[in-house]
């Protein structure tokens, strides 16, 4: 049996609107205004009569009050407006004020502004003080105690449901229950559920076929409430409670409410909440961004829809609201690349004023967050790939290939071009769970944020990009002061955004290789969708691009990481490893238990088979040439070519173009050393100072050869440096001849003179000693001279000789040590 046919009637910006529905069994409602209560229940209550007959509903003007022929006179002297001086009086007026009538900040800032009042100040003031002017410094600091939580003593809150009280379903059995039933079930709510769920309480739950989690029976027994429930606010919310309550200060000391100089918010600042009163967890480990084959890996889990989402935050850094509003006239093509003009927000409802100041929703806003994010980016190739798929599939006519400019970019799954955001976030969070990527398991929070703050660490830490366009592409202004806030405008060709797509196009390329990530999720569009009745054309269109995979084919099934293992030659682990960090292409899907497992189509495991074959590692190229790895790097770098790299364990591999290059590099460098050596090998083998050497080069006496080796240091010919050692030896001094000495002891004893005399004619220079013997040696020349002279000194005196004749001592001795000659090369 239905629902009894009613009507509805609420009080909205000062009118009464009726609604019911247009006919009977129909969706879409009827509406009418009233500016009377009770004309709008009269015909309320005709339109309800006539479509339970099955009439047409009655004509709303003839119920309608006529307005009055002429409005009343304003008075001549409008009287001051009258503000009661309690705190909830001045807090609305406030209000009022600022957000009504000088329509300070959008809608939505003007509804957080009065939930803060209504919600926080309010409350807490309200009771304590008869007027605005009571309050005090210590009011105001246990306020913000009070908003942290630090008042309060931690309230147990009963259990929901007892698991003995609950129904025979949730204490145990084999069937399996949707999250709805087993909310019912555990007393608690779905949202409440669901994030248990997420958050791994619910031990053999998983997501079906069809994308609906089951949960087996047995598991509800463990479920429960939290013991307790936080209640300290962000600092964040705090800071801005702060702000609202000194703006209502400042508003009532305008007003002459409040006395003036006296503030006593002064020197307050809004504090932090403790760990275990916060609302939200605390990080315990340092955040860090999701690399790309991280995303890739999250990717695989979501449909085609929102991987178009994903990648528009993680490759172009746009917000939430900002790809959810791109439009299909805001692409501009250029053939390779592209550039996408970022100047609107989408996905779900913006309270907008109209064009006479009415609020109202919009599932469009044409404004972005900030003036500084309206913008014009390059858009990469690889971005520009998948842009192109999903306006082929999502946007294209089948007949005519007309597309609506207008459109949106990412289109609406239960409605054309409305809402998305919320669904596209449990989406990411059910991914990051599978992929052990959620906030448990990092110990930060992984939110879509995460996604553009990862492209920021990206842009922030590549050398060579400016600091101004790393701003601009991230939608913030250039500069915190007056030239970058208000006289630095974009590039008028965007020149500059060039180079940002061009890293992010090789980022993608040597990790990822593509954005085209392939998943079996189809998109279950909703019965008022238009794509609904072409929805085997988008599959057709995705699945030729290889975006959107059948489950399998016998004549392509899935493989598990069993058969991967024997197909590939490798053990499981290793093969479960290239699965998961994108060395084999795989998808996720569910086993024949329900279980989600990652499956690689076997055609994608024998491409991976060719490749491994066929392909050449930088480390077995260095073995096979029989140099160092290091050597074989630079060599690599030194000829500037390009090598693929793993995406994970980083190996460079060798195409067979690189590996001629790199071979023939290699035998230049052994002919090189064949013919030359270096300048440190040359001066060992002369036997001269590294720096003779490099004079002798740099003079022409040694050759240099113009060609050197990783290492850039300078070669010399070997042949010049036979030529040197040739030369230099030949013009060495010849031997010396042997020169006669008497020992000093046979001088003595047939000259009569002791030794010590001897040695005294020696130091007096009559005599010379032969250096460099053992025991010490007179020249027979200077005994010659010094016996002639000695005979000649006797002969004039008359005594008679001594000594044995001249000829006895000069004549050396047959035993008599003969003194050799000096070699020439040796110094001294």
């Amino acid at each position: 049996m239905g629902r009894p046919l009613t009507g509805s009637l609420r009080h909205y910006q000062g009118l009464w609107w009726a609604s019911v529905p247009e006919a009977k069994g129909e969706s879409r409602r009827r509406d009418e205004s009233f500016l009377a209560e009770d004309d709008a229940q009269a015909w309320l209550a005709q339109a309800v009569t006539a479509l339970r007959a099955g009439r047409p509903l009655p004509d709303a003007d003839r119920f309608r009050t006529p307005k009055p022929a002429s409005r009343p006179k304003p008075a001549a002297r409008p009287e001051p407006r009258k503000i009661s001086p309690d705190v909830a009086s001045v807090a609305q007026a406030w209000m009022a004020a600022a957000y009504e009538d000088l329509r300070r900040g959008g809608p939505d800032r003007a509804e957080r502004v009065r939930r803060i009042v209504d919600r926080y100040l309010v409350p807490w003031f309200a009771p304590r003080t008869a007027t605005i002017a009571d309050l005090s410094y210590f009011m105001v600091h246990d306020w913000l105690l009070h908003l942290i939580g630090r008042d309060q003593a931690v309230e147990q809150s009963p259990a929901s449901g007892d698991p003995a009280s609950r129904p025979s379903a949730a204490r145990g059995g084999g069937d399996e229950l949707t999250l709805a039933e087993a909310a019912r079930v555990c007393g608690v709510s779905l949202a409440t559920l669901r994030r248990r769920w997420r958050d791994g309480q619910l031990p053999g739950a998983y997501r079906n076929a069809q994308g609906h989690v089951r949960v087996p029976a047995g598991a509800l027994s463990t479920i429960g409430t939290k013991q307790h429930r936080p209640t300290g606010l962000s600092h964040s919310y705090v800071a801005d409670a702060l702000w609202v309550l000194r703006q209502v200060l400042a508003f009532a000391r305008a007003n002459g409410l409040f006395p003036p100089g006296f503030d006593p918010t002064e020197s307050l600042e809004a504090p932090s909440p403790d760990p275990a009163a916060a609302r939200t967890r605390r990080p315990t480990s340092q955040p860090r961004p999701l690399s790309l084959p991280e995303c890739a890996r999250i990717a695989g889990h979501l449909h085609p829809v929102h991987q178009l989402v994903f990648w528009l935050q993680r490759i172009m850094g746009l917000r939430i609201s900002e790809a959810f509003g791109v439009l299909v006239g805001d692409i501009v093509d250029l053939g390779d690349a592209g550039m996408l003009a970022v100047q609107g927000q989408g996905g779900r409802n913006f309270s907008v004023r109209d064009d006479h100041g009415r609020i109202v929703a919009a599932p469009y806003k044409a404004t972005v967050k900030t003036a500084a994010g309206s913008r014009v980016l390059v858009v990469p190739e690889k971005m520009m790939e998948l842009i192109r798929v999903a306006i082929d599939a999502f946007q294209a006519d089948p007949d005519t290939g007309a597309v609506d400019p207008a459109a949106r970019l990412v289109p609406g799954i239960h409605q054309a071009d409305r809402a998305g955001q919320a669904g596209y976030q449990d989406a990411i969070e059910d991914a990051t769970m599978a992929e052990g990527l959620a906030s448990s398991d990092l110990g930060f929070r992984v939110s879509s944020h995460l996604l553009r703050k990862s492209l920021a660490t990206d842009l922030a830490w590549q050398a060579g990009i400016e600091d101004a366009v790393r701003r601009r592409f991230m939608g913030h202004r250039a500069g915190d002061d007056v030239f970058g806030r208000i006289y630095t405008l974009d590039h008028p060709e965007v020149a500059p955004l060039v180079k940002v797509a061009a890293v992010l196009d090789d980022k993608i390329a040597t990790t990822i290789a593509t954005l085209l990530i392939p998943t079996i999720r189809p998109v279950y569009w909703g019965q008022a969708n238009p794509l609904l009745a072409r929805a085997d054309h988008v599959n057709a269109t995705l699945g030729a691009a290889g975006w959107l995979i059948d489950p399998g084919t016998p004549d392509d099934p899935l493989c598990d990481a069993a058969r991967v293992a024997v197909e590939l030659g490798i053990y499981v682990t290793t093969a479960r490893r290239w699965m998961a960090d994108g060395t084999l292409r795989s998808v996720v899907a569910p086993d024949a238990k329900g279980v989600p497992r990652r499956f690689a189509r076997l055609s994608q495991v024998w491409a991976c088979r060719d490749r491994l074959a066929n392909r050449t590692l930088l480390p077995d190229l260095a073995e096979q040439l029989g140099v160092r790895y290091h050597e074989l790097y630079h060599a690599v770098r030194r000829l500037g070519l390009t090598l693929d790299r793993h995406p994970t364990t980083g190996e460079y591999e060798v195409s067979p173009a690189a590996a001629d290059a790199l071979r023939a590099e290699h035998g230049r460098i052994q002919a090189l050393h064949r013919r030359s050596m270096k300048l440190a090998a040359a001066a060992r083998q002369l036997r001269l100072a590294l720096s003779t050497v490099g004079l002798l080069a740099k003079n022409g006496d040694l050759d240099v050869d113009p060609e050197t080796d990783s290492s850039g240091a300078k070669f010399v010919t070997r042949t010049s440096v036979e030529r040197c050692w040739i030369a230099r030896n030949a013009a060495k001094r010849p031997a010396a001849q042997p020169v006669a000495a008497v020992p000093i002891a046979e001088v003595a004893r047939f000259t009569g003179h002791s030794t010590t005399e001897l040695m005294d004619l020696v130091r007096a220079g009559v005599l010379k000693q032969l250096l460099g013997r053992r025991a010490c040696q007179l020249t027979a020349t200077s005994l010659r001279a010094w016996m002639v002279g000695r005979d000649l000194e006797d002969g004039a005196s008359g005594r008679p000789a001594t000594i044995k004749p001249l000829r006895m001592i000069s004549e050396p001795a047959h035993d008599a040590p003969v003194a050799s000659p000096r070699r020439p090369d040796r110094v001294g």
